[in-house]
């Protein structure tokens, strides 16, 4: 994420200084993810097949040329499901056509029995999920908002994910880099990968939960502070078809400018204002003080630090992860809230993503990755969250925050609220505790302060006038090479007259159907969103024009990373390994392409002359 050190957390350190120096010349690298066992084996299978994109046809062409059928289309993995005659082929691996090849899991998790028998994931008994669903709480009717860098379809998903914009500019809403799927699989895995495994299936906290996936970077996991907001802008525009109860934000800038002022911590409260839980991550900037990263920065929202619950239910041996970061923040508010688990957690990956193809010592056969940081622990959060609210809808944000800080469960006085908050999440004592005494917030951000400052001094590079020559954004402009102007989006409205028309055409979920009966708005049928208008009438201020938002973020001139081959993980029992204890990376790198807008959006042409002659 440009400007913004958004920490995709998830990506070690060391890794974050190559990802920055990789350039738009580079060339793309695309090469066939395919699961051993097809390889190898024998007879016929039933598969899940990603195409390149553009090239469906082509795959689908090469299938029945080796003795396959083609079955339904997928669009949700830019493929199609498949019988295939193994071995199979090898024009799989060299047309050139094919991204993933796995096999198609017949498992019906309607009819899995959630438990702590039939779970491995520590981090679900040990924040107490795995206790509400034998309440028969799965978090069913909730949706999730994981802005990010998408969210791959993995079979843990199926049915239960909704693609919002891509606005990463990569042109899909697979998730190339690979961050966004593990904290989607954090929240809300169900297993069904692992639903065989004689160790119990790795499921994440609310598996019945709805994701909906808002794509803000692709595979060199680069993206702007002013993408961030228009991916929040989108997210309170649909909030009420999806039922949005929470957002998850593993990602922050190292930014110091006041929360008072500054446009994300706007975008956050008013998020907040309209019913929205926010968790947001720490960081991993620990063990030094004052390194939490905006948001978390933010008086009002959910800020999450990590802890190591150390694979077992006893909190007697719990500690601190050293890497969670600590406050106070720059203004001296204590920070973080709650801490939660956030080391070694095994949750989905996206196959052939760049997170994949640098930390292979770090998979899981068939289709899970061992991953550390304070982004796990606020997805874990997140799914916390979601229990929390389908089994009582009628909370607020603020009861919500309130309800897991007071039942938080210190884990020593000789350990600082600036570095545990409130203790540790206990989801059993918050789903049972009253919520009457919970405060008020008072909504303090005005939005007004500087966009750059929101940066805390990273910057993306764009082609603005389409000359081949990089502009770099910085200053007050959005990445869209657009002028920004705090007054034109905080005033009465924030109704998204940028986001028009009466249906969404981006690439649509897949499922036979919803889950849970929370779910409102009727504007959802088949592959497109209609009557989808933006909504949101409790945002204050004038307006957030189309002045302000003009397209959608960027066209990548190329996606780089370290490709991924089928040698680099194999389908034995599941392998050790954990990739990383510190993910915060700045996004920054290739620059992506300006002046390019989403189906609905007003182009505004004449707003963008004036910006490009000044660059």
């Amino acid at each position: 994420m440009a400007v913004v050190a958004l920490a995709p957390i998830g990506l070690p350190a060391a890794r974050a200084a190559t990802a920055s120096t990789q350039t738009a010349s580079t060339a793309s690298v695309t090469s066939t993810a395919i699961d051993p066992s097809l390889i190898s084996g024998t007879g016929r299978a039933q598969v899940v097949i990603s195409a390149v994109e553009g090239r469906e046809d082509e795959a689908a062409r090469l299938v029945e040329e080796t003795g396959g059928r083609v079955g339904k289309r997928l669009a949700i993995v830019d493929g199609f499901s498949a019988e295939v005659q193994l071995p199979l082929a090898s024009q799989f691996t060299t047309s050139g056509a094919f991204r993933t090849v796995t096999p198609n899991s017949s498992i019906q998790f309607e009819e899995y029995t959630y438990d702590d028998g039939t779970t491995a994931s520590n981090f679900a008994r040990s924040a107490g999920a795995t206790a509400a669903w034998a309440q028969g709480n799965l978090g069913q009717g909730v949706g999730v908002a994981v802005i990010d860098t998408g969210v791959g379809g993995m079979n843990d998903f199926a049915g239960r994910v909704v693609y919002g914009p891509d606005l990463s500019g990569e042109g899909t809403t697979i998730d190339s880099y690979g961050h966004g799927t593990v904290m989607a699989g954090a929240i809300a895995g169900s297993g069904a990968d692992s639903a065989l495994r004689l160790g119990g299936a790795y499921t994440g906290v609310a598996p019945k939960a709805t994701i909906v996936a808002v794509k803000t970077a692709g595979r060199n996991g680069v993206t702007d502070v002013s993408t961030m907001l228009e991916a929040m802008h989108w997210v309170s525009a649909y909030k009420d078809q999806f039922n949005i109860r929470v957002v998850n934000l593993s990602w922050g800038t190292s930014s110091t400018q006041d929360p008072a002022v500054d446009p994300l911590n706007y975008a956050v409260q008013r998020l907040w204002s309209q019913g929205i839980v926010v968790v947001v991550a720490a960081g991993n900037s620990g063990p030094n003080a004052g390194t939490i990263t905006k948001p978390g920065d933010d008086p009002v929202v959910l800020t999450v630090g990590a802890y190591d619950d150390k694979q077992n239910s006893d909190p007697a041996d719990d500690s601190m992860a050293s890497w969670s970061s600590r406050g106070p923040t720059a203004q001296g508010l204590s920070k973080p809230d709650i801490v939660a688990p956030g080391r070694t957690l095994v949750t989905t990956r996206a196959f052939g993503s760049r997170v994949e193809a640098e930390n292979p010592k770090a998979l899981l056969a068939p289709s899970y990755i061992k991953g550390s940081g304070t982004s796990q622990a606020a997805a874990v959060t997140s799914g916390l969250v979601a229990l929390m609210l389908s089994k009582r809808p009628d909370l607020t944000p603020d009861q919500v925050k309130f309800l897991l800080k007071s039942t938080g469960g210190r884990m020593g006085d000789n350990i600082s609220s600036n570095i545990q908050g409130a203790g540790r999440v206990n989801l059993g004592a918050a789903l049972a505790a009253p919520a009457t005494a919970a405060p008020v917030q008072t909504l303090t951000a005005t939005g007004l302060g500087s966009l750059d400052a929101s940066r805390g001094g990273r910057w993306v590079e764009t082609d603005c006038d389409g000359d081949g020559i990089a502009n770099v954004i910085k200053g007050e402009m959005t990445v869209k090479c657009v002028p920004w102007n705090g007054t034109s989006w905080t005033g009465t409205s924030w109704t998204g007259t940028s986001w028009t028309g009466t249906s969404w055409t981006g690439t649509s979920w897949t499922g036979t159907s919803w889950t849970g009966t929370s779910w409102t708005g009727t504007s959802w049928t088949g592959t497109s969103w209609t009557g989808g208008t933006w909504t949101g009438t409790s945002w204050t201020g004038t307006s957030w024009t189309g002045t302000s938002w003009t397209g959608t973020s960027w066209t990548g001139t190329s996606w780089t990373g370290t490709s991924w081959t089928g040698t680099s993980w194999t389908s034995s029992e599941y392998t050790t390994g954990v990739w990383g204890d510190e993910f915060l990376t700045a996004f920054w790198g290739n620059r992506p392409s300006g002046r390019h807008n989403l189906p609905g959006e007003p182009k505004a042409q004449a707003d963008l002359a004036p910006a490009v002659a000044a660059l």
